[in-house]
């Protein structure tokens, strides 16, 4: 039966994987690519990690410094982030010439197949991962459903290196058997909510008054899984835009003084604006990365674009308030703009008429 199809495509560990396709002699050893503060050669995090390193608890978001107590064999390699986005950019493209296709991230990715027979799919899909294997050397993880949720659950099902494609039997199992806590988008708070309200698997939503679902979790999310359980989640594949722009900025030693913070604060806002490409932000967001690699954030909205003197001034009041709140050292800095918006006209045209009381 022919009928709408979402492939979603994920590079297996794919900043590491890129490193073995490279060198050869890493496959089967434990590899780390990591982002290097700079301080030390202990300083950094680890941004992502072969299967081999996570057997070894090596997984990404930890210090160097623990990942090297975890194993004196594992192999920490700096990032290259370049080299990714260029092969990633290069499979975006083809992907993007066998329907429309989202990029979720650089290393992830849906497509609409459009309405085709489970066959059909199962071949296309095969073809996908032949294709990046035979051009790139990467070994990817595909999931094929009637929606983008499913087809990423399908896809997690198969990995590593894996290919599932769900039919309707498959998928009316999923509804009544998944976990919540398997479902994109359900971290451990709403999980928590959810299973405070006896709801531990998507078919429990059943037995659920829906009013009271709404009150606890808010109207998006519940309609989220009220459509995921009852099969009528359709969310569209969409073409993505860039939006954002953030960058982030170690400091020389951890400290909480905002004084010796702020030059680090306003190079990362200097950054982000030059890579915007003149577009001008209506959000701002501002990241500490804590002593302990915890993240600490504080945003603002605004009703029209801001310049950057005005970035400036938003970012250091936001990063007071993360000081006055959180009593702990901040180890790193970012400024994210949010909600770009390209302005036509001259800078200078535009502010003036902004300032005039006009709205933009």
């Amino acid at each position: 039966m022919r009928r709408k199809r979402i492939l979603f495509v994920d590079l297996d560990y794919f900043y590491a994987q890129v490193e073995e396709v490279i060198n050869p002699s890493l496959r089967g050893k434990p590899v780390a690519v990591c982002v290097f503060s700079g301080r030390n050669e202990d300083s950094g995090a680890v941004a992502t990690s072969n299967y081999e390193a996570r057997k070894l608890g090596i997984k990404a978001g930890i210090p160097i410094a623990m990942a090297k107590r975890l194993s004196n064999d594992v192999i920490l390699l700096p990032m290259r982030k370049d080299l990714y986005k260029g092969i990633s950019d290069k499979i975006m493209g083809y992907l993007s010439t066998l329907g429309t296709t989202e990029v979720a991230s650089i290393d992830e990715a849906y497509v609409d197949l459009g309405e085709i027979t489970l066959e059909e799919a199962f071949k296309l899909a095969k073809e996908v991962k032949e294709r990046i294997f035979k051009d790139h050397g990467l070994k990817v993880s595909i999931g094929v459903a009637s929606n983008k949720v499913f087809a990423k659950v399908a896809c997690e099902m198969g990995k590593p290196d894996g290919l599932v494609v769900l039919d309707d039997e498959k998928e009316e199992k999923l509804r009544s058997e998944i976990e919540v806590s398997e479902i994109p988008g359900i971290g451990p708070v709403l999980r928590e909510k959810l299973n405070e309200l006896g709801v531990n698997k998507l078919g429990d939503m059943k037995n659920l008054d829906e009013y009271k679902l709404r009150k606890v979790l808010g109207e998006a999310k519940a309609q989220y899984l009220i459509s995921l359980a009852n099969g009528t989640y359709d969310e569209p594949v969409k073409v993505r835009q860039r939006k954002h722009q953030g960058r982030y900025v170690t400091l020389k030693r951890n400290t909480r003084d905002p004084n010796e913070i702020k030059p680090y604060l306003f190079r990362a806002v200097d950054e982000a604006f030059a890579k915007a490409s003149g577009a001008l932000p209506m959000e701002i967001h501002v990241v500490a990365i804590m002593e302990d690699i915890d993240i600490v954030s504080r945003s603002r909205t605004f009703k029209h674009p801001i310049s950057k003197d005005e970035a400036y001034n938003t970012c250091y009041k936001l990063l007071l308030d993360i000081l006055r709140e959180d009593k702990r050292q901040v180890r790193r800095i970012g400024a994210t703009l949010g909600k770009l918006k390209k302005v036509d006209g001259s800078l200078d045209k535009f502010f003036d008429f902004k300032l005039d009381g006009n709205s933009v």
